[in-house]
């Protein structure tokens, strides 16, 4: 009788035990992943009883904002100017979740992040907060709303920065959508609009600046210019000839509308957009150190930034042939490219040879409006010389003189760009321009994109010259 008391003792001094550990790993170890679980009702209540700081642009417009709905969620965002900023901004819902700087930046702006001020240190003693962190942008309402309407109704991106300092001054992708619509506020109802967004063929919700993907095309002949003047294949003046088609183990590489350009030097291959000079300028350099420069340009690299990119890609040289190399020289075969990365190639030839780490967030504020943390501007790549660059700013203020990009030129700024056609098979040619201005002295470099646009030089580089207009003026 002694020995099963004992037993049933043990068991059940086991099975508390047990509870009182369960308890404890729950308590020391596991209440965080509870509380940040997105199921968590009570955590998202208690969220949205915290009034989010507010997201506001370079020249001080308010771009997003929180409310009081007086209902369970207390609470929630508003934003003013809707599709302008949401492929930036995102959105915060307690319905839908959040994206974009919502997302990155959730806990600056619910005031629960580690930077200390006055104000976040007695909210940290008190054990509660009224108010969030503000963000502070670094993109401009000027260029910004300039970009969108220079872009139309086309679908595709474009960016723009300072080439110095890699602030972002315009991020623009087309289609847009409102991201009011994803804030069930009472009294709004947005189910319908919602699954509207989810369902367009247009794809609203993707950010073509930074998620797109596409080939190039002649653009990249900036970053092959750069490899081979750096590495020392060729010199400005250096002479190719182009007969209209070149043949590459069996496979004929043609310029844009079957062009033949004659005897062409580096300078010109470059005004003139010539596929079969940069063919063999490709074929001088080689694959690894034509990868290798790419690469150095950002390439191949997770770019570092406040949103996720896509990383645009250039083939392994282990894998190209011949064909390959002429290929990607041109900015075609396996090459792939966001806008935004194709915005820090152009500020790259801007900045002397190094391109800055590109960023959004500026600042962040207290509500009290004290700096809790600036962004210190660093570089992130150098891709060429001082020297090598100078000789491709050069080439490129040539482009817009008298080459495929003229219609990028304003008049008293000597602006410098390269024109892109990237050919997708039987659709029509994406339409790319770069560039940046003053070229003498460079603020501002931009990077436009055009689905399916037809010729860079006709579609995107007069929507370029809109967009370094307005970044000039302010």
């Amino acid at each position: 009788m002694n020995r099963q008391i004992r037993i049933l003792l043990i068991v059940f001094i086991v099975c508390l035990l047990a509870v009182v550990g369960n308890l404890t790993w729950i308590q020391i170890f596991g209440a965080e992943e509870i509380a940040g679980n997105a199921n968590n009702k009570r955590r998202m209540v208690e969220e949205y009883a915290i009034r989010r700081g507010e997201i506001i642009t370079a020249d001080n417009k308010i771009a997003a904002l929180s409310v009081d709905t007086s209902s369970e969620y207390r609470y929630q965002r508003e934003y003013p100017f809707g599709p302008l900023y949401s492929n930036i901004i995102g959105y915060d819902s307690w319905k839908y979740g959040r994206t974009g700087l919502e997302e990155r930046y959730n806990k600056e702006l619910l005031g629960k992040n580690t930077h200390i001020s006055v104000n976040s240190l007695k909210n940290l003693l008190l054990g509660s907060v009224d108010k969030g962190n503000s963000l502070v942008l670094s993109v401009d309402s000027r260029v910004q709303e300039t970009a969108r309407g220079a872009l139309g109704g086309n679908k595709g991106a474009v960016v723009a920065l300072d080439p110095g300092t890699g602030g972002i001054l315009a991020i623009v992708t087309s289609p847009a959508y409102d991201n009011n619509t994803a804030v069930p506020i009472p009294g709004r109802d947005t189910e319908a609009a919602w699954n509207a967004l989810q369902s367009d063929p247009g794809f609203p919700l993707v950010n073509r600046a930074i998620t797109g993907l596409y080939p190039p095309g002649s653009s990249f002949k900036v970053v092959t210019a750069t490899a081979a003047l750096d590495i020392g294949v060729a010199e400005a003046n250096t002479k190719f000839k182009c007969e209209g088609e070149l043949p590459v183990q069996g496979f004929l590489i043609h310029d844009f509308g079957n062009k033949s350009h004659g005897e062409l030097t580096l300078i010109e291959a470059l005004v003139r957009s010539c596929n079969i000079s940069f063919a063999q300028i490709g074929l001088r350099i080689g694959a690894n150190m034509l990868v290798e420069y790419a690469e150095l340009f950002g390439f191949n690299q997770e770019l570092p930034f406040d949103l996720p990119v896509a990383v645009s890609e250039i083939q392994d040289p282990e894998t190209m042939d011949l064909v390959d190399i002429a290929s990607s020289s041109i900015g075609q075969g396996e090459v792939i490219a966001t806008p935004v990365e194709m915005a820090l190639v152009a500020s790259c030839i801007a900045n002397n040879g190094e391109i800055m780490e590109p960023y959004l967030v500026e600042e962040v504020l207290d509500p009290e409006g004290g700096a809790l943390l600036k962004h210190k501007p660093s570089v992130w790549q150098r891709a060429a010389t001082p020297e090598t660059a100078r000789v491709v700013n050069e080439m490129m203020v040539k482009v817009v003189e008298r080459g495929t990009g003229t219609s990028a030129r304003i008049s008293g700024v000597e602006v410098a760009g390269k024109t892109g056609t990237a050919e997708i098979g039987e659709a029509p040619p994406h339409a790319w321009f770069i560039c940046f201005a003053p070229a003498e002295d460079p603020v501002v470099a931009v990077a436009v994109i055009v689905e399916h646009g037809g010729e860079g030089g006709k579609v995107a580089a007069p929507i370029a010259r809109k967009v370094l207009e307005a970044a000039l003026s302010i």
